[in-house]
């Protein structure tokens, strides 16, 4: 598990969009501590993530990538 500062470094994100798209439900962790409520992400999110960043360098729009992940997750089932 990588804390959200580390995850944040290595997609080259803020932690602050990292919180948003999890608040919009784009990329939420995969766990959050319920004592502090510290956010973790697996090694497996990276993959995601960089999609996302990749969608976004291609002007798409927040709206679409969820729609464009959400399409590729019914097709991958």
């Amino acid at each position: 598990m990588l804390s959200i500062g580390e995850f944040s470094n290595i997609c080259k994100v803020s932690t602050k969009t990292l919180r948003y798209y999890a608040e919009i439900g784009l990329l939420e962790p995969s766990e959050v501590n319920p004592e502090n409520g510290y956010r973790y992400y697996s090694i497996d999110q990276l993959e995601k993530m960089l999609f996302i960043s990749r969608l976004k360098s291609y002007s798409f729009s927040l709206d679409e990538i969820k729609e464009i992940i959400k399409d590729d997750a019914e097709t991958s089932d």
